[in-house]
C-alpha cells in the first residue's frame, strides 16, 4: 500500500490534501479572529452602553479609542453648526432604507459630529431628503463615543457619504476637529422641535456573536479530511491491485456469520 502511495500520481493527490488542510487552518484561524472581535464588542456594548455618562473631555478621543471603550456613554454641552448636515447613505431601520443624519457639534474647543439618528429614504437614492434641524443655542448631549468606520471610496452627490468615515466628512466640512471619533446621539437638552420631518434615534446595537466561532471548529474539523480520503482511496486501491493479482481461483475470505443471519436461515 505504501508502495502505491509513493507513486507520483498519489503524491500529487497528498500534497493537494495537505494543502486543503492548510487552508483550512487559515480559513478557521480567520473566523476565530473575527469571532474574537465579535466578543470584544458585544462585551463593550454590555459594560458601556448602560453606564452612567462621564463628563466628556478632549482626552477621551485624543487617540483612536480602544475596542473595549467603543460605545462610552458621556455627556457634553455645545452649539450644533446648523445647516451643515452629513447623511450617511444606506442605513436600514426596521427592514426600511434611509439616511443616518451627523451633525458637527462644537464643545470644550472640539467640533464633533453627532449621529442625531435616523430618516428613510427620499423619492430615489439620489436625492437628499429633508430633515428637522437641531436645536439652536446651547445643548446638554449625551451619547455614545464610536470610532469612524472605513472609507467605502464612492463619490456621491453632497451632503451624501457613503459611511461614517471621519476623513471623508472633514473634506466636506472642515472645520471638523481632527480625531477619530463621534458621537451618536441619546438625549439631549433642550429636545430638538418636532416638525415635518422628524428623526429617529438609533436603537441600542445587537450584542449577537454571530455564527464566526462556530465555523472556525468547522473548518478546523476539515483540515484531516483530505489526507483521509488519500489514506482510504490507496487503500482500496491497493486491496483491488492485490485481488486482481491473485486471479479468479484465489480462495474468497469467507464472510462472517452474524447471529441474526442464524436466525433468518
Amino acid at each position: 500500500m505504501f508502495r502505491l502511495w509513493l507513486t507520483r500520481r498519489w503524491l500529487l493527490w497528498t500534497l493537494v490534501a495537505v494543502l486543503f488542510g492548510v487552508a483550512c487552518y487559515y480559513l478557521g484561524l480567520w473566523q476565530w479572529h473575527r469571532h474574537v472581535e465579535q466578543r470584544t464588542k458585544v462585551d463593550a456594548i454590555a459594560r458601556n452602553y448602560g453606564a452612567a455618562p462621564v463628563a466628556f473631555s478632549p482626552g477621551l478621543v485624543a487617540s483612536p479609542l480602544p475596542p473595549e471603550r467603543q460605545w462610552t456613554r458621556v455627556t457634553l454641552t455645545g452649539t450644533y453648526a446648523v445647516g451643515t448636515d452629513l447623511l450617511v447613505r444606506n442605513r436600514t431601520l426596521d427592514a426600511t432604507v434611509g439616511f443616518e443624519v451627523l451633525t458637527p457639534l462644537q464643545a470644550d474647543g472640539l467640533t464633533l459630529l453627532v449621529d442625531r439618528g435616523w430618516v428613510p429614504n427620499a423619492a430615489n437614492a439620489e436625492t437628499s431628503p429633508a430633515v428637522d434641524p437641531p436645536p439652536s443655542g446651547q445643548v446638554e448631549v449625551t451619547g455614545w463615543l464610536r470610532t469612524g468606520e472605513v472609507s467605502l471610496g464612492r463619490d456621491l452627490p453632497p451632503p451624501q457619504l457613503a459611511s461614517i468615515n471621519l476623513t471623508d466628512a472633514r473634506a466636506r466640512v472642515p472645520a471638523l476637529s481632527d480625531v477619530d471619533a463621534y458621537l451618536v446621539l441619546g438625549a439631549q437638552q433642550p429636545a430638538a422641535v418636532a416638525g415635518p420631518h422628524p428623526l429617529r434615534l438609533l436603537p441600542k446595537p445587537e450584542e449577537d456573536l454571530g455564527p464566526h466561532q462556530a465555523y472556525a471548529y468547522q473548518w478546523w474539523l476539515f483540515m484531516p479530511g483530505g489526507v483521509a480520503f488519500i489514506f482510504f482511496a490507496v487503500r482500496r486501491e491497493a486491496a483491488a491491485g492485490r485481488a486482481l493479482a491473485a486471479g479468479p481461483d484465489a480462495p474468497v475470505k469467507p464472510k462472517k456469520v452474524r447471529i441474526w443471519d442464524e436466525e433468518d436461515a
